[in-house]
């Protein structure tokens, strides 16, 4: 049996869940940055060949270098700091441990939510020869800068981007997306 709802409820619904995704979002950027000592710039995700898994690659600063790579098991992330008030946002779970944050963004994925795309300029120090509109990433404080800046209304609906760098003036051109890039 299928529970009726109206288009309100419907609408009302899409927007909590929309309001937490960037809750969730927000909650994953300050603790990697609370573990870095506000060094963490990028979160660098990679979507599977099978669109259903956001994998984690690495966590990046603001000038690229790599701080932590993910795919070790055996490595952990450095503990918040004492007294932290993220850690009771964690819910018992322990954001030192890289499966923590990976099922945070499974979250995020799952629920439709569009992450921003590595900018070319990091590329090159993102831990990975593959190409670049196969990198996303989530803009882990206000040093990040997104790739591409002008979404539809419907995407930026979806758009989980907790910081990000000042828009650039008018003068600068964001790269066009391609074909197959659907920004």
């Amino acid at each position: 049996m299928t529970t009726d709802i109206t288009w309100n409820e419907y609408i009302d619904a899409t927007a909590r869940m929309g309001d937490a995704n960037n809750a969730l979002a927000r909650l994953i950027a300050d603790t990697l940055t609370a573990q870095y000592d506000g060094t963490a710039a990028y979160l660098v995700l990679d979507e599977d060949e099978s669109a259903d898994f956001m994998g984690l690659v690495s966590v990046l600063d603001a000038e690229g270098s790599c701080l932590f790579k993910f795919g070790d098991d055996t490595a952990t992330l450095p503990p918040l700091p004492k007294g932290s008030p993220l850690a009771d946002a964690w819910s018992g779970h322990n954001p030192v441990e890289p499966w923590t944050v990976c099922h945070a963004v499974q979250g995020l994925y799952r629920t439709g939510a569009i992450f921003d795309r590595l900018p070319l300029d990091h590329l090159s120090l993102a831990e990975s020869s593959t190409a670049a509109d196969e990198h996303y990433c989530l803009l882990l404080s206000t040093a990040a800068h997104p790739d591409f800046w002008d979404f539809d209304e419907a995407e930026k609906a979806r758009l989980v981007r907790p910081y990000s760098a000042a828009r650039p003036c008018k003068g600068h051109h964001a790269p066009t997306p391609t074909s197959s890039d659907p920004r």
